[in-house]
């Protein structure tokens, strides 16, 4: 089980590693590439087991199913309130039937919601903590092919935890007054697009950390956080038609070189390019260079993005 950790023991753990891949592997050119057709999920897979609702042979626990569930089976859990962390470590769709009305509520103290060495669809939940604002509430760890989408996460330490995983979508998601909202550590071709992100103030929308190789984040609406956009010793990340609004800092960068800023829109109407700012340095460099990258054409308005 994951033990939750605070934001700057994440930064200690990670971020060590992370420096020592990057200034090796900088010569790495990723071979993936961000693909919009992944975004279709399937609908329907193997055997259905059904949690809550009024069938006489209906689970009552969503852990209960996933436990009886075999590979490519479908997790249906009927609207209502669910007292439990569940664990997924299999290859399995766990969907709620309303994303307003099938809500998952903590029980340990760590994380409400583990995905853990699989690939999996995790979708139209309300994943929430209301005793522990510590608790994170989606934590994917070592997977691939992970789609997250059409949830609710409300209340936590991290909204969307993510760790040493590949070839992730992260989409349509509303995350609220989480202090980060989704944060990527050692991760590879991760797509973060159309989720809404207004947080509590405390810390970033939308942060990687320690990536070698390409994620996207693209078409999402960050809002009052104490960093909009936060890249920590990253490589070749795009960041493309976001809204950031109302942050105590828009975005900032360390030691993070390729990326790409296009066609953000900055809280206001720009003509001119944005200028980002950031640093080099910080971890095997001590010394602090000042450093900046540009959005070279800002959008004008803010983009529709509803989560």
């Amino acid at each position: 089980m994951y033990k939750i950790l605070s934001r700057t023991q994440v930064l200690q753990k990670y971020m060590t590693l992370g420096a020592i891949l990057l200034f090796i592997g900088t010569c790495v050119i990723p071979s993936t590439a961000y693909d919009m057709e992944r975004l279709s999920m399937p609908t329907s897979r193997g055997t259905w087991l059904y949690v809550g609702g009024s069938g006489l042979e209906n689970y009552t626990r969503i852990q209960d199913a996933i436990d009886n569930a075999s590979e490519g089976d479908t997790v249906y859990v009927y609207s209502g309130w669910y007292n439990e962390s569940i664990d997924i470590k299999k290859s399995i769709v766990v969907c709620g039937e309303d994303r307003n009305t099938t809500f998952i509520v903590g029980e340990n103290q760590s994380e409400i919601v583990h995905i853990d060495e699989t690939s999996a669809d995790f979708k139209r939940f309300t994943v929430e903590s209301r005793y522990n604002e510590f608790i994170n509430g989606i934590y994917i760890s070592d997977c691939w092919s992970v789609n997250i989408s059409e949830n609710n996460v409300k209340n936590c330490e991290y909204g969307i935890l993510i760790t040493s995983s590949e070839s992730l979508i992260i989409s349509n998601n509303t995350i609220l007054d989480c202090s980060s909202g989704i944060v990527n550590v050692i991760t590879g071709n991760v797509t973060i697009t159309q989720n809404r992100i207004d947080g509590n103030g405390k810390g970033s929308g939308i942060e990687i950390q320690a990536a070698m190789f390409k994620n996207y984040i693209i078409r999402n609406s960050i809002t009052n956080n104490t960093v909009g956009i936060n890249l920590l010793f990253t490589l070749f990340t795009v960041v493309q038609e976001n809204n950031l609004l109302e942050n105590q800092l828009p975005a900032y960068f360390t030691s993070s070189f390729f990326s790409k800023w296009q066609q953000n829109y900055w809280n206001k109407t720009r003509i001119l390019p944005k200028i980002i700012p950031g640093q080099f340095g910080g971890m095997i460099i001590h010394k602090r260079i000042p450093f900046v990258n540009f959005d070279w054409k800002p959008a004008r308005e803010p983009y529709d993005i509803r989560g």
